[in-house]
């Protein structure tokens, strides 16, 4: 998960129109990756801490910094959606399937 996270993001993400490619900001092996900035201009950093599953896989929880004190409800489904298909998604479907 870490090694997707830090070394192969330009493997499984693909931006939307008017996104910015995210930057590793921090990078603790194996547990904390911060992409700073983000994708969407109104989040100021998202940190992702990996955790073991209880089996062979990994947990992620999944923290967004917003750059105002209080997102509008529009805007806040719009950056729980996209975390979702981006770390929920792309990011599980990339780890789960074997890559040569």
């Amino acid at each position: 998960m870490f090694e997707a996270l830090t070394d192969e993001l330009d493997r499984w993400l693909e931006l939307l129109t008017g996104e910015i490619k995210p930057q590793v900001a921090r990078a603790i092996r194996p547990r904390l990756v911060v992409f700073r900035p983000w994708l969407d201009k109104l989040i100021d950093s998202v940190e992702v801490h990996i955790t073991e599953d209880g089996g062979e896989g990994s947990a992620v929880r999944i923290l967004a910094n917003a750059n105002v004190p209080t997102l509008a409800d529009e805007e806040r489904r719009w950056t729980r959606y996209r975390l979702g298909t981006v770390f929920g998604s792309a990011l599980r479907e990339w780890v789960d399937e074997p890559h040569h």
